[in-house]
C-alpha cells in the first residue's frame, strides 16, 4: 500500500470515530432532556392545624400537615375529604406516645404511617410525600 493510501483510510477512519462519537453524544444529551421534560408536576395540600391527644400521656401533639402528591385530581378529592384525612390522622395519632415520636426516625415512620393509610383511603399511589410544617408536644 502506498502511503496516499494509507493515510487517506486513516483520516475516513478518524472522521468515522468522531462521527459515532458524536451520535453517542448527541443521543445521552437528547435522553436526559427527554428525562427532564417527563418529571412528574407535584400538587400540595395543606390540611391544616391538628390537636391530637397521645396514647398514655396528658400530653396533647400540635401538627400542621402538608400532602405531597403528582396528580391534581387526588388534591382535589383531599379537599372535598379533609375530614376523613383528619380523622385517619387522628385515629394514627391516638396509638402513638411520646416515645414513638422521638428523632427523625419517629417522624419518619410517623409520616410513612399517614402517606400508606391515606393513600390506602382514596385508593391512589399518587401521594408521595406528607410534611410535619410543624410538631409541638405540649
Amino acid at each position: 500500500m502506498s502511503t496516499k493510501k494509507i493515510f487517506l483510510l486513516a483520516i475516513i477512519s478518524f472522521v468515522m470515530i468522531m462521527m459515532i462519537i458524536g451520535a453517542v453524544f448527541l443521543l445521552i444529551s437528547y435522553k436526559n432532556n427527554s428525562e427532564k421534560n417527563t418529571s412528574k408536576e407535584l400538587y400540595y395540600y395543606d390540611v391544616g392545624e391538628m390537636y391530637c391527644n397521645l396514647r398514655e400521656s396528658k400530653k396533647i401533639i400540635k401538627l400542621k400537615i402538608t400532602i405531597e402528591a403528582t396528580d391534581k385530581k387526588i388534591i382535589e378529592e383531599l379537599d372535598k375529604k379533609n375530614f376523613l384525612i383528619k380523622h385517619e390522622i387522628n385515629a394514627i395519632m391516638i396509638n402513638k406516645n411520646e416515645k414513638d415520636l422521638e428523632g427523625k426516625e419517629g417522624i419518619l415512620v410517623l409520616q410513612s404511617e399517614i402517606s400508606n393509610r391515606l393513600s390506602e383511603i382514596f385508593n391512589s399511589k399518587d401521594i408521595t410525600k406528607i410534611y410535619f410544617e410543624e410538631i409541638i408536644v405540649q
